[in-house]
């Protein structure tokens, strides 16, 4: 009962990042090909979840998985499908010495 619970709402989670990641529009934002590639993996990742629950294939998931897909999700839907705003860090921040150098 509990595991199909959470199958259900890891494929909830999941689908709805991908549909995020396959509605962002990038407007006049510049183009990299690198981000454009990790936003593709991103997008079939996720996508690939609720079809393998669907088609039965995906039949165990932990409350682990379950959270880390809330918070990826969460951050997805945070920078509106922009996966470059994922990994940018703002440079006033940097400087001002919150995020220090390795």
């Amino acid at each position: 009962m509990l595991q199909e619970i959470l199958l259900n709402l890891n494929a909830i989670i999941c689908g709805a990042a991908a549909i995020r990641l396959i509605t962002f529009r990038r407007k006049h934002a510049g183009h990299n090909l690198r981000i454009a590639w990790l936003a593709w993996l991103l997008t079939v990742a996720t996508g690939s979840v609720p079809i393998r629950v669907l088609t039965g294939e995906y039949f165990y998931t932990d409350w682990t998985d379950v959270f880390i897909n809330l918070l990826l999700c969460i951050m997805i839907f945070r920078s509106h499908g922009n996966v470059a705003h994922l990994l940018k860090v703002k440079s006033d921040d940097y400087q001002q010495g919150e995020i220090k150098p390795n």
